[in-house]
């Protein structure tokens, strides 16, 4: 982009792309961002492979992109003024001469202000976007279109910037031999037979979800989980990270199936477990759900409150997605996800497993 269009598009200073060497990426929150702006690392690593490229995150998020061959320097903040400090200063340190806000929040906002990057680049009309000095307009004014996925939104403000996108952005998350070999030995214990490890493959399923207007029924889990056994011989392991055990033993103790539990799942463990033992994850919008989009498990996904246009798997891989909010836009808080029944859930688990079926029998023939 020159510098007629970049100005006649939004407020800023003309980039240089010349003489950047280091660019910053503030990227705060849940998982599933997380997941979802590493398309952004992509397109920097192709468009000038020569950059070094450092990530914001925080706690929760971290393990996504420890290890990430596309990321340079992970810096990990809490929540404490003292943690906030402490990663200003480290971030001056490394002297970056761009930085995004793809966060799009005050302390996002902030953080990238202060990064000590010469240009730092948000969109203009977030809070606090005047403390940036280059400013973008909407992502739907830069890819001139109104449907936006939130893999877009990101990487509009690259492109906006200058940067040229990949044709194919793809996520992509760290992988850890240390986690396969915990989870190995986790499904050992939970009584499956280590010489049956290189060949099973188990339906993951994640009951869980950050926010009760986000979780489908327990009692339709379960019953997905039995027909997953009935139907496709395809037993289940009902996961969990911290905090959510009480969901999942519920579902297990529901289905007639007697599906096998993995409780306080990190995760590290539950990338090696769903890269590596998944034929298919079934699970509400969560982290979890993008997670196993980047490492291509087909998935059928039962939304509640969030929009499927904006926060659907990011994936070429077979999926499904039911409920959301545009479904029942009248329905109340819960209204989406409780309109989502169980024979919906079963006949996309069918379509998915048959898709994915059939494009393993069409590779193996080739």
């Amino acid at each position: 982009m020159n510098r007629s269009s970049q100005e006649a598009l939004g407020a800023g200073r003309p980039i240089d792309w010349a003489q950047v060497r280091r660019v910053l990426l503030v990227r705060l929150r849940s998982i599933g961002d997380t997941v979802l702006m590493t398309p952004c690392l992509q397109a920097l690593n192709e468009w000038q492979p020569g950059i070094e490229i450092g990530v914001v995150t925080e706690p929760l998020a971290a393990p996504v992109l420890q290890g990430h061959q596309l990321v340079d320097h992970l810096f990990v903040t809490g929540k404490s003024v003292a943690s906030r400090l402490g990663l200003v200063a480290r971030l001056r340190r490394r002297r970056f001469d761009l930085a995004f806000n793809l966060h799009g929040g005050t302390t996002g906002m902030m953080l990238t202000a202060v990064s000590g990057a010469r240009h730092t680049v948000g969109y203009r009309g977030q809070r606090g976007s005047w403390l940036l000095n280059s400013r973008a307009p909407a992502p739907t004014v830069i890819f001139g279109r109104e449907s936006i996925h939130s893999v877009e939104q990101q990487l509009a403000l690259l492109k906006w910037a200058g940067v040229s996108l990949p044709d194919s952005p793809r996520l992509s998350i760290a992988a850890d031999a240390d986690a396969a070999d915990r989870v190995r030995a986790r499904l050992v214990r939970a009584g499956i037979p280590a010489s049956t490890l290189a060949s099973v493959r188990f339906a993951i399923v994640a009951p869980g979800a950050a926010f009760d207007s986000k979780r489908w029924a327990s009692r339709g889990f379960a019953a997905v989980i039995d027909h997953l056994e009935s139907r496709w011989q395809l037993e289940s392991l009902v996961i969990a990270g911290p905090g959510q055990e009480r969901i999942a033993t519920e579902v297990a103790k529901t289905s007639r199936a007697h599906p096998r539990l993995l409780l306080r799942i990190g995760l590290a463990e539950l990338t090696a477990l769903v890269g590596i033992f998944g034929c298919v994850f079934v699970g509400n919008d969560s982290g979890p759900m993008h997670i196993a989009a980047a490492l291509g498990c087909p998935i059928v996904a039962v939304f509640g409150s969030s929009n499927p246009d904006v926060w659907h798997p990011w994936t070429d891989t077979a999926y499904r997605v039911l409920g959301g909010e545009r479904s029942v836009p009248d329905s109340g808080v819960r209204g989406a996800i409780d309109r989502v029944d169980v024979e919906q859930v079963i006949a996309a688990l069918d379509d998915v497993l048959q898709s994915a079926a059939t494009k393993t029998t069409s590779l193996e023939s080739l």
